[in-house]
């Protein structure tokens, strides 16, 4: 599996997913690094069936309404210490993993993590 990280997450998020064997990027090593748009993301999710993370609700608003991205997990844990959310990817990956297999859209919270249908 691909995993775009958006700009507003970490970089260290690639490295949980890249540990279990998947693919991921983080926007700031895509050409434009941060200031690649939305589009541009998702156009690039499109093409390489690459599921996004992100904290931003567009992308949630994006997937509702066209299915783009075709794989979406919302992080939506508000204003957390960069500890914190590198413990929670750690913690939660896996699990993220195993529910994309039938889920192509997730919300991660800090306390749980909920798979839409």
């Amino acid at each position: 599996m691909k995993f775009i990280i958006d700009a507003h997450l970490p970089k260290v998020v690639c490295t949980y997913f890249i540990e279990l064997g998947h693919e991921a990027i983080h926007t700031s090593d895509l050409m434009l690094g941060n200031k690649t748009t939305d589009q541009d993301i998702t156009k690039t999710a499109d093409e390489e069936n690459a599921v996004v993370i992100s904290k931003d609700s567009d992308f949630y608003h994006s997937f509702l309404l066209f299915r783009k991205p075709p794989k979406l997990i919302l992080v939506k844990v508000g204003n957390m210490k960069l500890a914190e959310v590198k413990a929670l990817f750690h913690r939660e990956a896996g699990q993220l993993l195993d529910l994309l297999g039938n889920h192509d859209l997730i919300e991660l919270h800090k306390d749980q993590i909920i798979a839409i249908d």
